[in-house]
Parts: C-alpha cells; sequence; structure tokens
C-alpha cells in the first residue's frame, strides 16, 4: 500500500520537504518525526496534512500592490502579520519577501487606501488592489514627535502630500498658497527669484516678537522650508491650534509646519529626472502719459527721444530653468534616497537673478535584526544671488518720457542723470553698481531608534543647521553718486555665519489592547544658537575694473573714513522636556493631553522656564449605534482643545546687561574709545503667552464622497513684547523692552472635498478652503499708548497712515476721512467733530484722524478642480479674497496734475484733471481690494509604459499662473501684503505682476 499517494505536488516542492520523512502506520496514524515523541493524528484527516505540509514550506513571495485601476502604488507597507518580514513596493508596486510560510497573513497597507489582510495559503505570487479610503481615516498624520492615524487627531491639523502642491510652483511655501485654512503666504517682492517669503496664522500673534510659524524639517527646528525641492517633499502638517502646537512651547505661538523629506525605498535604484523651463510677461503695469501727452500738458521739455521707461527696467519674457535628479533603492536593511538639483532664474525686473545648485541624502540602515534603525538626513544648497533695485520702477513711473537711458558720448553708454531729488536714470543704476550675495545652508541629523519591544522604541538624534551669507557690493566710479559726490567708487563685502545645534531623545510607545489604545511620547530637546560676522567697506579707488577684491586700495582706509566692524551674538540655549499621550476608547472617545516645560538663556534667572500644555478632546460621534442608523454620516466627529504657547522671538540682550563702544574723547592729545552700557536692561521680561480654544468637525457623507472639516478658535496673547519710551534719567537710554499688553484673535475655517467621480477613465475631484480671522489689540501700556507706524515718504509730508490703538482691530487704517472738493479744486477733509473744512483754509492735525477700512480680508477662498482622464490630467486653482481694502499708493503719489518735471498717470488729466493743490493721506486712495483669480491652470500627460521603452514612465505638464484677475480695483493687483502690522498697502515701487508659464517632464528609469 502506498501510504504517500496523492502527496505528489507537495513532495516536488522541493528539498525542504524531502527533508521531512513521513510513515504512515498500519493502524492509520500519522507520525511525524522530528521530536521525542511522534505527534499523531488521524489519517482520515488527509486535508489537515496537506495544511500541515504547506505550513512546513518556506517559499520567496513576490506581488504587486495597485489601486483599483491597475495603477502600481510604490512605498505600499506589506508584512507579515505578527511577524517582523516586511517589504516596501517598488515604483512599479512590486515586493519580495523571501522566506515566507505557506499558511501566513500578509498585512498590505499604503496611505489613503484600506488596509487589507491577505492569507498566502501557499501562494508564491499575489496580486493585491487596494480601495481608496476616501476619508483616509487610516492616514497616517505627523504631529510633534510622533504620529497619529488621522480618526485619533482631536487637534486641528492640516496635511498636504506631493500631489497637493500646486503646479508651476518653485517655492514650496508657494505651492501650498492658499491650501491651509488660515495661513497666509506671501512673497516679500512678488515673483523675483530672490524674493523672501512671509508666512502667518491665525492672524497677527505679536507686536514686536516673532509672528510666523515655527518650520520643522525632518524632526529640527527652525529649517527654512525654501531649502527644500519641492519633490523631496513626502507631507507637509500644519499644527493650526495651540493644543497640537503646545508641545513645541516658546517657539509655537505662530503655529509649527512640519516638512517631512522623501524615505529610501527597498528594491532596485529608480532614478526619477525632473526638468522645468519657465517663462513670464508684466500682466498689468501703471498707464502712464506718452511722450507727446507728457509734452502737450507741459510737465517738462521735449528732448526728442520717446522711451518707456517701465518697459526698459523689465526683461522681455525672461528665461528659467531647474533640473532635479533623484535616485532611491537598496535592500532592506540598507537603502537611500539622494537627490542633486539645479537652478537658474531670472527675474522681470532688469538686475535680478539667481542661482542655485544642491543636493540631498537620505538613508535608512537596520541592524541587529531590526532591533536597532540609523536614519540620516542631510541637505545642502548653494545660492548666488544677484538683487535688484525696487526704485527702478519708482523711477520708470516718473522720469521724462522724452528722455533717453543712453549716452554714447559717456564713458559707461549710458545716460548717467546727476542732480533733482530722486531722479535718476535707472539702467545706469543697474549696470554702474553690483549687490550680490552668496548663501550656503545646510542641514543635517542622525537618529538612533531603538526598538524596545513592539510597541516600545527609544530614538536620539543629534542635528545642526548651519548658515552662511556672503555679500559683495560695488558702485563704479562711474555712477552718479560716485561722480555727485567727487569719489571714485565704492565697495563693501560682509560675512555672516549662524550655526544651530541640536539634540533630542525620545520615547515612544504605542499599544492598542482590546478597545483601548495609547500612542504616548516623552523626551527631552536641547537647542543652542549661534552666529557671528564681519563687514569692511571703503571708497576712492584707484583702478575701478578690481571692484571689491581689493578693498585696501581705497583711500578712504587713509583717511581713517572706510568702515570696518564684526559681532558675534551671545549664545542662546533652549532646554525643554515634553511629552504627549493620546488615549483612545473603542476608536470613538479620544483625549489627547501634552506638555512641555521649556527653558531660554534669553531670560534672566527666575524667569526662565516655562511649562505650556495642551489639552483636546474627540468624539467620533459616527461609530455611535444611535448615528449609524440615521444612514446619513459615514464620518462624524467632534474636537475640542486648549492649549498655552510661548514666543520668545525677540533680542537676546534685553535682560542681560551688556557694554558696547560709545564715544570718542580726546585726552592728552589722544583719542580714546569709550564704552556704556548698550541698551535698558529689564530683568523682568516675561514670555508672551499664548492661550488658545479651538472647536471643530470632521465629516463625511454619501460613502464618503463628501467629506470636510469646520474650525472655530479664539485666542489671546498676553504679556507682549514692546519697546516703550521712557525718561532719561533715571534710564540711560530713551527706550526699554517691555511686556506692555495684550492682543486677541478670532475666527474660523472651513474646508469641503467632493470626489464627484472616480472611475477606471475618469475622476474629478474638487475642493473648498475659506477663513476668517479678526485681530484686534487690547491694551498697550497702562491701556493709554499707542504706536504710530507706516510712514509716508517725501515729497510733501503726508504722515503715517497706520495706529496700534487699544480696542482697534489690527489692519484698519489710521488716516484723514475726504470730504470732497471745493469748486476750486481744492480737498476738503472731516475734522474731529464730523465738520468739513478746506486744507487750504485750515490746517489738519492728527486728532483729526480716524480709523477707516481695513487692510485685512474677512473672508479667504481657494477653490480647486481636479480632473483626470485615462492619461490625461489638469486642474484649474482659483482663489479670492472678499471683504478688504487697498490703499493705492500708486495713485497717490502719481495720479494728480500739479506737478513739474516728471511723468504722471493717465488719470491726472482725465479722472483727476481739476483736482489742485498737494496729495492727501485720506480714504480718497482707499478702494474695495474683492478679487477672483484664476491663479494655476495646469495640463498634463502620461504616456503608456509601452510606449516609452526603456523608461519606466514619462509625463509631460504645462502650467500658468497668476493668469487673470477679476476685480474693480484699479492699481496693479489687489492682492497686497496682509501679514503683519500695516496690510493693504500696494507700494509704490512695486515689484510688477507677471504670468508665468512653466513646461515640464519627468520620466522615472
Amino acid at each position: 500500500m502506498n501510504k504517500t499517494k496523492g502527496l505528489e505536488p507537495w513532495v516536488s516542492h522541493g528539498p525542504t520537504l524531502k527533508r521531512a520523512i513521513v510513515v504512515l502506520n498500519l493502524t492509520g496514524m500519522l507520525l511525524l518525526p522530528g521530536s521525542s515523541l511522534f505527534a499523531t493524528t488521524p489519517v482520515s484527516a488527509e486535508l489537515k496534512y496537506k495544511n500541515w505540509v504547506r505550513a512546513a514550506i518556506q517559499t520567496n513571495v513576490k506581488g504587486k500592490i495597485t489601486d483599483k485601476t491597475g495603477t502600481p502604488l510604490p512605498g505600499a507597507t506589506v508584512r507579515v502579520k505578527g511577524g517582523s518580514q516586511a517589504a516596501v513596493t517598488n515604483t512599479d508596486g512590486d515586493f519580495s519577501i523571501a522566506n515566507v510560510t505557506g499558511n501566513v497573513v500578509l498585512v498590505v497597507s499604503y496611505t489613503g487606501y484600506v488596509t487589507q489582510e491577505i492569507p498566502l495559503n501557499g501562494r508564491s505570487q499575489i496580486t493585491v488592489n487596494l480601495e481608496e479610503d476616501a476619508a483616509n481615516l487610516n492616514e497616517v498624520v505627523v504631529v510633534g514627535y510622533g504620529s497619529l492615524d488621522r480618526k485619533e487627531l482631536t487637534s486641528s491639523v492640516s496635511t498636504l502630500r506631493q500631489e497637493d502642491l500646486i503646479a508651476g510652483a518653485v517655492s514650496p511655501l508657494i505651492a501650498i498658497q492658499g491650501k491651509v485654512p488660515g495661513l497666509n503666504i506671501s512673497s516679500s517682492n512678488g515673483t523675483d527669484p530672490n524674493a523672501g517669503v512671509s508666512l502667518q496664522l491665525r492672524g497677527v500673534n505679536s507686536v514686536n516678537a516673532s509672528q510666523g510659524p515655527l518650520v520643522v524639517i525632518d524632526g529640527v527646528p527652525g529649517g527654512d522650508l525654501n531649502s527644500v525641492v519641492k519633490e523631496d517633499i513626502e507631507s507637509i502638517n500644519v499644527l493650526r491650534d495651540a493644543s497640537a502646537a503646545a508641545i513645541y512651547g516658546t517657539r509655537a505661538s505662530g503655529g509649527v509646519i512640519l516638512v517631512t523629506t522623501k524615505r529610501p525605498q527597498a528594491g532596485k535604484p529608480v532614478v526619477t529626472f525632473t526638468s522645468e523651463l519657465f517663462t513670464e510677461t508684466v500682466r498689468k503695469r501703471p498707464e502712464m502719459l506718452s511722450a507727446e501727452e507728457f509734452v502737450a500738458n507741459g510737465l517738462g521739455e521735449d528732448l526728442g527721444h520717446r522711451t518707456d521707461w517701465y518697459k526698459e527696467v523689465t526683461r522681455d519674457n525672461p528665461f528659467s530653468q531647474r533640473y532635479v535628479l533623484s535616485m532611491s533603492g537598496g535592500s532592506e536593511n540598507a537603502n537611500l534616497y539622494t537627490t542633486l538639483f539645479k537652478r537658474n532664474a531670472k527675474g522681470i525686473a532688469i538686475g535680478s537673478e539667481r542661482d542655485e545648485i544642491g543636493g540631498r541624502i537620505n538613508s535608512n540602515f537596520k541592524m541587529f535584526d531590526g532591533v536597532a534603525e540609523l536614519s540620516t538626513n542631510i541637505s545642502y544648497n548653494q545660492i548666488t544671488a544677484d538683487f535688484g533695485n525696487n526704485d527702478v520702477f519708482n523711477m520708470a513711473l516718473v522720469l521724462n518720457p522724452t528722455e533717453t537711458p543712453y549716452n554714447a558720448s559717456d564713458i559707461t553708454g549710458y545716460n548717467v542723470l546727476v542732480g533733482g531729488y530722486d531722479y535718476w536714470n535707472p539702467l545706469a543704476e543697474v549696470a554702474l553698481r553690483s549687490d550680490q550675495r552668496q548663501y550656503k545652508y545646510l542641514l543635517a541629523n542622525t537618529t538612533l531608534k531603538i526598538n524596545l519591544t513592539k510597541d516600545l522604541f527609544t530614538s536620539g538624534t543629534l542635528g545642526i543647521k548651519s548658515n552662511n551669507d556672503y555679500g559683495r557690493y560695488y558702485r563704479s566710479a562711474q555712477h552718479r553718486e560716485s561722480r555727485l559726490n567727487g569719489i571714485d567708487g565704492y565697495g563693501s563685502q560682509d560675512f555672516n555665519k549662524y550655526d544651530d545645534r541640536i539634540f533630542e531623545w525620545t520615547l515612544n510607545y504605542n499599544k492598542r489592547f482590546g478597545e483601548h489604545s495609547i500612542n504616548a511620547v516623552g523626551g527631552y530637546s536641547y537647542q543652542d544658537f549661534n552666529g557671528e560676522g564681519f563687514n569692511a567697506n571703503n571708497s576712492n579707488f584707484p583702478v575701478d575694473g578690481i571692484r571689491e577684491n581689493d578693498l585696501g586700495t581705497g583711500t578712504f582706509l587713509v583717511d581713517g573714513r572706510a568702515g570696518l566692524g564684526s559681532f558675534k551674538n551671545p549664545t542662546v540655549k533652549l532646554a525643554a522636556f515634553f511629552g504627549r499621550v493620546n488615549y483612545s476608547f473603542k476608536d470613538r472617545y479620544i483625549l489627547t493631553a501634552a506638555i512641555r516645560h521649556e527653558g531660554s538663556s534669553k531670560f534672566a534667572p527666575g524667569n526662565r522656564w516655562g511649562t505650556f500644555p495642551g489639552l483636546s478632546l474627540g468624539w467620533r460621534a459616527s461609530e455611535e449605534s444611535f448615528i449609524k442608523n440615521l444612514n446619513v454620516f459615514d464620518d462624524l466627529k467632534f474636537r475640542a482643545g486648549y492649549g498655552e504657547t510661548g514666543n520668545e522671538g525677540f533680542n537676546a540682550n534685553v535682560a542681560t546687561r551688556m557694554y558696547s563702544a560709545d564715544t570718542w574723547y580726546l585726552v592728552n592729545g589722544n583719542w580714546i574709545r569709550t564704552y556704556g552700557v548698550r541698551h535698558n536692561q529689564n530683568q523682568n521680561i516675561r514670555w508672551e503667552v499664548k492661550k488658545e480654544y479651538n472647536i471643530g468637525m470632521d465629516f463625511a457623507f454619501f460613502k464618503r464622497k463628501l467629506s470636510g472639516r469646520f474650525d472655530y478658535y479664539k485666542r489671546k496673547i498676553d504679556d507682549l513684547i514692546y519697546d516703550i519710551s521712557v525718561s532719561q534719567p533715571p534710564a540711560i537710554h530713551d527706550k526699554t523692552t517691555m511686556n506692555i499688553g495684550s492682543m486677541q484673535n478670532e475666527g474660523y475655517e472651513f474646508e469641503l472635498t467632493y470626489n464627484a467621480v472616480n472611475s477606471s477613465d475618469w475622476n474629478y475631484t474638487t475642493s473648498l478652503v475659506a477663513s476668517h480671522n479678526k485681530s484686534t489689540l487690547n491694551s498697550l501700556y497702562g491701556s493709554q499708548t499707542f504706536s504710530d507706524r507706516k510712514g509716508f515718504p517725501a515729497p510733501g509730508s503726508p504722515g503715517n497712515a497706520v495706529r496700534l490703538y487699544p480696542g482697534e482691530q489690527i489692519g484698519r487704517f489710521f488716516i484723514w476721512q475726504f470730504a470732497g472738493f471745493t469748486p476750486e479744486g481744492n480737498w476738503q477733509l472731516y475734522d474731529e467733530n464730523n465738520e468739513v473744512f478746506d486744507v487750504t483754509q485750515r490746517n489738519k492735525t492728527n486728532a483729526d484722524k480716524r480709523f477707516i477700512g481695513n487692510g485685512i480680508p474677512k473672508l479667504q477662498l481657494s477653490w480647486n478642480h481636479s480632473v483626470r482622464y485615462k492619461n490625461w490630467d489638469a486642474s484649474v486653482y482659483l482663489r479670492s479674497w472678499l471683504g478688504y481694502d487697498v490703499f493705492n499708493m500708486i495713485a497717490m503719489y502719481y495720479s494728480l496734475p500739479n506737478v513739474q518735471g516728471q511723468n504722471v498717470l493717465k488719470d491726472a488729466y482725465e479722472k483727476h484733471k481739476d483736482i489742485r493743490g498737494e496729495k492727501e493721506l485720506s480714504d480718497y486712495w482707499l478702494e474695495k481690494g474683492n478679487f477672483l483669480k484664476v491663479d494655476v491652470i495646469s495640463l498634463g500627460y502620461t504616456f503608456n509604459k509601452n510606449w516609452v521603452k526603456p523608461l519606466k514612465n514619462l509625463r509631460l505638464y504645462a502650467s500658468g499662473r497668476d493668469l487673470f484677475v477679476f476685480t474693480k480695483y484699479s492699481g496693479l493687483d489687489p492682492e497686497v501684503n496682509i501679514n503683519g502690522l500695516e496690510p493693504g498697502f500696494e507700494e509704490r515701487n512695486a515689484y510688477p505682476k507677471t504670468r508665468t508659464f512653466m513646461f515640464g517632464l519627468q520620466a522615472n528609469f
């Protein structure tokens, strides 16, 4: 009798099974060698025997993970349930796990998709189609010092991923503009490639201390998000309320932005190449008088030329380019992600250029069977920036259009205009001086993680942020200022170095037991900040061509008129102990508590330490039976939180008595430098403290096709840090930094997403983001003082247009109220008693001013549409601001006819032809700024793989930014700066508003 008959399929699996000696005895029992006692089981249970044989087999499992349309999902995690074996899919969605027994269960997970458990049942190859989780409840969200499933969040946190970034933007910050409710992102100088970016979350949060949110890049606080190439970004998480941000303590008053860069993926090396080409055109320019109109209105002499000065100071379709090459690959235990990038950009303004090169290396190493993990992130950027001069746009408005910028008889070839107040040739200005800076930025950290148990791990991080900048400036001997002052050139150089060092240790615990879940973290953080630099300048050089490269040859050094300086900042140290616990019961009742106890060396002993708590609650009502029975909500969660954060963003010298060089005294024929007290010391200076309440709701309907969030917040900032005037004596200096007042913010935020169509061929998603904020100054020193800001420049003496005053909203204009014109065309204003007066008959006073209008929108909106049809994809992104005013400074300075020798806007001899007298700082120049902007239109096509072999993937795309603006505002652009304490002004030297067009390709190898 052949007792092994029917077992051939399993015997053929190889040597592993052949070595298993199987004996069937004649009594019908199965005898299994392998121990001192033979296991027995009825021979009639042949199926159980076959299952045992399967379990004894070890094989290599391969497979592919895709979405329901068959599109590969790179970066999906496949792990053996209950075991340590795991793999991550490559760019084709493929994975491989070695030495897997036949009856295990594989757990497949991917961000934004429903996790699946797949019984292997002896298979060596599988394909898994994941279903999209429309509500993203299992999406992992990075929070302070850890991560949580989205369903466990009890605070207000926004998450953006690579696919959420706005097309056509180079800066990651501009690429999320309008995407996060309550986060205002504004370029400091339009589309200038060297422009900075200002951030403000949920309104103004200080007067003199730091305003913007803390940026944390891969765990290192204080990073510059613009130093990160957008292709390297895995996720951006914005902690909007204080209950979430409290774990960052003293620097989180403006919120926290957490940036996570891409991690290496195991598998064969995958190379991605991105190339993008840009050009731009002026979207709108001021309409000045033509040369003929200038002469006809008697504004100046006809010099015989016809010059469009605005065209002269702008480039025609400047060309910019950027290239990014990245690679990822390696084994399960050692893998690497690296990026190299190059960018060259020319601004629309003459003289503005930027050349940038850099790279990134992210690595992961697993040791001791996964017990220890070492991860490292290193990024380096080197930038050479040539700066233009925005005043060239002001000159382009006022210069005589019959003048010429060129003069062949001049040694420079330019018409160098000398003399006259604020009147010069902008082309000569740019050509005869250079303003260049070089920046070197290093951000690096390494983390050692020890997995103590499957639920508990500890990690230590060392990091450094090093930022060096080197400036060179030279003004030629032929420059207008050199000719005017009889000096043969001016040169300067300066070098600044800033190093921040960080050490952090954390202990993380994540455990689910029954209906309970705990996610906890505790740790210690230390960071110090160090800065130093020097500068030198000299004038009157014998040779112009050597420029600033031989400063010692200038005669001002011999004359004692050269400049030399250096500095070293006091080292600032921050140390903190922190912790957070997230507890969930039945996945529906959730509590999160956080605390940070932090000290700063900026404060005097006794005031150095502060404690910043955060507490938030969540109730997933949709998990309750009485809500489920309604068959209305797919998800419904209510949130409430309270938190406190601090602000130590002020000068480190305030609390410490310091001395500095003072004056020179002549003693016995020798000049001696004296030293004096550098500033008024205030040992009682304390933290600014923000206390914030937030309530919110998350919801989803129609099988999760429609989802959204709503938040309402109210916060108060106490102990505002401000410089107040003091009496001399007893004070040495006239200003002392003190805690002198409070302000508050109140607002709401709303997000709505509708996945209207989701099929194998078609996909259409639309999303709406809305926010409102009102910031009010409650009190200043003794509730009696005020601060005037935003002084208007000459000609004339317009005065200040902003006053910070207790009880008033931030953003209101403090100006005179327009009351009409007299028959003769004279200005009329309202006085403090609301009576009308003629400014030529009575002098106006500050007492006649009043608070008028508001420079901060009552409602900010963004509306995104994304469409995919087979291999085509397209998006349209709209933004809108409603309910605010813009002060048109260009109109105020250049639209009145009472000038001579300079050009003006066409309105001066049309709309304003009958006005007489000097301009008045009044609400006459206020205009409604409401606008709807077509911010981005993009189109892309992904080629079928069979068409582009040997490439794995090829995508071509194009986009246009800032294309159309629908508004009644008559100026250049109603989207002016609304961050800070002086919002709502369009400056007279505003950088041109441009349309930008981008063409790109991305290829995977």
